[in-house]
Order: structure tokens, then sequence, then C-alpha cells
């Protein structure tokens, strides 16, 4: 134990270090807002100097804390207008808000939101805060009710709730729609489901947006009718408005129309200064994010986990466990899905989990260690709890996700250690790490003589004597001497019998598949 703790602790220690290091270095990338400055006094300039900027994927803190790099990096580089290249379906409504809040506080800068393709929910709330927007033909903008998915789907829920939910994204709908000239009906449209608009115009062409209340009064009038060629109603009682680019222009909620970020600056004579696409950094952590690669990163730290308490001293194991860790918590605390108390729950685990493989006998330490790491593992997939439900309202079917995911990392390293205890004594260079090599020399026997000449069909062979490089509970590390090198060999063995303690002499039982199992040499004690 004096060997396998420290290492235990110093792999626990590090990873911390190196998640606190990457926290640290991603806060870093966010920027100070520049002074303020008149907007019209921006839009009258003669130099217009734009940056055109990918906002794409999920929004989520990473991308938040991206946007505000980017629009630091446009802003040093000369540009007084940016164009901002939409295209999502949305993601957590919290980082959607601070997005829009952070793009209203531009005011030295001309915003403009290009939407080639689709701003769909927290993507439509960073649009309407840009002081334009501009839309491909074919574009969509708007649905951005919040909702809450239950076990069983999509859940009604009470008025009072729901408009809890909504108010802080009506809210802002509100404020963009005033500040950038849009009609409050049609931005509230885009997140309340009950709103119903009408589009009417008067003798003398005049057009507004009405609800259902006023609707039907000013028809009755005559004086009033419906806008020829415009739905009726535009938007229903039971439908989240949703918009293309051509009924964009003709409500006013876009500014025109244009085929690219690029052919739009061409049409108004922006200089372009640079353009900053959404990097390997945002695909890579997306990619990582992914429930598979997930998966894949959970089952690889399970498994390097337990080589380190079994078979430590290598150093293999160990890096790659952490690889895996860092990743697979780095991510979601990247991302806004994992919070500082969920992670410290799967260390406290992980520490009680290899408190019970150390001193085992307890039980109580590794049962609740597995529910703490399991738990934590779990939450990570989600951005919100069930009972914050004004924040996004996924958090069931994350859940659901997180426990299927980390599910099946359990069940499938069940199946690797299985597929390893028969296949890994054949695999090229990890057998000479913890496993057997086969040896074509005469054996070394116990006593220290060598044997009748016979040659061993693995290496170290029955008999074998060596010494415990650490104490064997009942697995640890051994060393023998190796013929093939002339020199001594350390090697991963299993106590046939009781805790051995490290420095012993031990003696070669028998090889059991992967396993080398040793006693005390009981031979020499007795000497």
């Amino acid at each position: 134990m004096k060997t396998i703790a420290p290492r235990v602790s110093i792999f626990l220690a590090t990873v911390a270090l190196c998640l606190s290091a990457a926290l640290a270095g991603t806060a870093a990338l966010t920027p100070s807002t520049a002074p303020s400055a008149d907007n019209t006094a921006i839009l009258g300039s003669t130099a217009q100097k734009a940056a055109i900027i990918d906002l794409k994927g999920e929004i989520n803190d990473f991308t938040r804390d991206t946007l505000e790099h980017n629009v630091d990096v446009a802003r040093a580089a000369g540009a007084n207008v940016i164009i901002l290249n939409i295209d999502t379906y949305g993601g957590l409504v919290t980082a959607g808000l601070e997005m829009s809040r952070f793009m209203k506080r531009q005011n030295d800068l001309h915003t403009i939101a290009y939407v080639e393709d689709k701003a769909i929910s927290a993507g439509s709330m960073i649009a309407m805060s840009c002081d334009e927007i501009v839309m491909s033909d074919s574009a969509s903008l708007g649905d951005c009710a919040p909702i809450v998915l239950g076990p069983d789907g999509l859940e009604a829920l009470p008025a009072a709730e729901r408009a809890k939910m909504e108010s802080p994204i009506l809210q802002d709908f509100n404020n963009s729609a005033i500040r950038n000239h849009h009609d409050p009906l049609l931005a509230a449209a885009m997140v309340s489901v009950a709103d119903t608009v009408y589009w009417v115009q008067d003798d003398a062409g005049n057009k507004k947006f009405v609800n259902d209340v006023d609707y039907k009064p000013l028809i009755a009038s005559g004086k009033w009718k419906d806008v020829p060629g415009a739905p009726v109603p535009v938007d229903g009682p039971d439908t989240l408005l949703t918009v293309d680019g051509l009924h964009a222009v003709q409500y006013g909620l876009a500014t025109g129309n244009a085929v690219s970020a690029e052919s739009l600056a061409a049409e108004r004579g922006y200089q372009i200064v640079t353009t900053i696409h959404s990097g390997w950094g945002e695909a890579a952590v997306e990619f990582l994010g992914s429930s598979v690669v997930r998966g894949i990163l959970i089952l690889l730290f399970i498994q390097c986990f337990y080589f380190v308490i079994h078979a430590p001293g290598h150093g293999v194991a160990e890096v790659c466990g952490l690889v895996a860790l860092i990743l697979m918590l780095g991510v979601p605390l990247l991302t806004g899905y994992a919070e500082w108390w969920e992670i410290l729950l799967i260390f406290m685990g992980l520490a009680l989990v290899a408190m019970e493989i150390l001193l085992p006998g307890h039980l109580f330490p590794g049962i609740t260690g597995l529910i703490l790491v399991l738990a934590g593992t779990v939450l990570t997939f989600v951005p919100m709890l069930p009972w914050d439900r004004g924040a996004t309202g996924h958090a069931w079917p994350a859940i659901e996700r997180g426990l299927m995911v980390v599910t099946g990392a359990v069940l499938a390293s069940f199946v690797v250690w299985a597929w390893l205890g028969r296949n890994l004594p054949s695999l090229p260079y990890f057998n000479k790490l913890i496993l057997t090599q086969t040896s074509g020399k005469t054996p070394v026997v116990a006593g220290g003589s060598h044997g009748s000449g016979a040659v061993a069909t693995a290496w170290p062979p029955r008999g074998a004597i060596g010494r415990a490089v650490s104490e064997l509970r009942p697995s640890g590390s051994a060393q023998f001497f190796d013929p093939d090198i002339s020199d001594q060999r350390r090697i991963s063995v299993v106590s046939a019998g009781g805790i051995i303690p490290a420095g012993t002499e031990i003696v070669v039982m028998e090889l059991s598949g992967p396993s080398v199992l040793v006693r005390p040499n009981t031979q020499t004690a007795a000497v």
C-alpha cells in the first residue's frame, strides 16, 4: 500500500490541477468591452470596415466565450461593422441570454446578424439583439419558446410556471424589438405559443400587426382588412412564429436578403478586414462533447483506473487515464454542462473507491464512492437540474442520455476486461508491460539453481524466485530476473492468499491466464 496509495493520490491531484489550469485559460478568453460610441456615427462613416464572425453549432458557455473573444479580435483588426454569420438550432438559454446582452453592449460597432440557413431558439434571440438582420431567401428565424421535456415527452405546464419560464426570454426579445425597431408582437410570438398575431392594412396602405383582441373590432369597422397574400393569422394560438427570409423582410424583421455574408459586405461596399471562421477548437469541443466520444472516454478512464490500482509503476495507464479524465470532465465544464460541485462529487467518489481497493473489507466506502462517481458523471450531461426549469427544461432527456452513456461504458468495461484476459498475453508491447512473455531460456528455479534444461513456455516460469516491489493487496508489482536481458524486470503479480508486504521474497505458483500467482517463499523464510 505504501507504493500504490501515493500513486493514486498523485494521479487524482494531477488531474485536479490540470482541470484548474484549463479552466483558468478558458476564463482568460473573455475580453473587456470597448468604450461606447454613437452607433449612428458608425453608420454614417465613409470607411466601413467589416469583420465576418461565424456563430455555428450549439449555443453554450464555450460558444459565448468564443464570441466575446472573436468580437475583441475583430475590433482590434479595425472593424467597425460586425457581420455575425449565424447557423444554429440554439442551445442553452442562459448562454443565449448572455450573448444577446453582450451584442447589445457593442455600441461602438454596427452589428448585423446574417442568417444563411437557420437561427432557431437561442440563435433567433442573438439575431434579434443585433442592430439589423439580413437573411437568405430560404433561411429560418424564430421558434424560441422554452419547453419542458419529461420522461414521457413534452410536458404541459401551468400558466404561472410557463409565464415564469418565458419571462426573461420575452423581456429580452421585447427589448431587442424596441431597440432595433421591430414589431414587439412579432418578437413575442417567437416565444409565446398562446400569442396570435394578424397583419392588417387600411385603405391608405398603412399596415400594422395586431393581436386577436384588437383584430375583430378593426375588421368589423370596415376600415381595415387583412394584408393581401399574407397568412391569416400570421401566427396562430398554437404555433410559434418562424419566418423565412422573404417574409422576414416583409414583416420588417430583416432589412434585406443576401446569398452569403461576403456578398452582403460586397453589396454595401464594406472592406472585410478579417473573417473568423469556426476553428478546429470549436469543432474539437463539439466532437468531444458528443455522447459516443464521452462514452469512449469514460470506458478508457475506467480501464486506466483499474490498471493504476492493480498494476502501478509503468506510467502508461496513469497518463492515458489523466488525459481521458481531463477530456471527459473538461469539455462539459467549458460548455456549461458541468458545475464544480459535480466534479467534486466525482473526485470524492474516486477517492473512496481507491480507499476500498487499497484497504478492502469495509464495503461502505466502495459502494458510496461508486454512487458518487456515477451520479457526478451523469450530471455532467445535464445543463440544469429538473427543479431549475426556468433555465432550460431539458433536464430529464439529458439525465436519460447520461444514464445510457455511463451504463453503456460500465458494461463495456466488463466486456473489455474479459477480452483482455484472453488476448492481452498475445498483444505486442502490452504483454511486456503487465503480463508474461515467452522465453526460450532455462528458467531460474527455487533456491537459485538451474533446472534440468527443459525449455519453459512462459516467463517467469513456475517456481521462479522474485521480490515484491509493492505491497500485494492482492495485486501489485514484483521483480524477477529475466535471462533475456540479464537484468531484473518488473511485472504485475497477484498474491495467491493474503497481503504480502513490499520487499518479501516470493515464488511463482502458477500462470493462470494473464495472472502470475505468487506466494511468499517460505523455504527461504525458514532458513
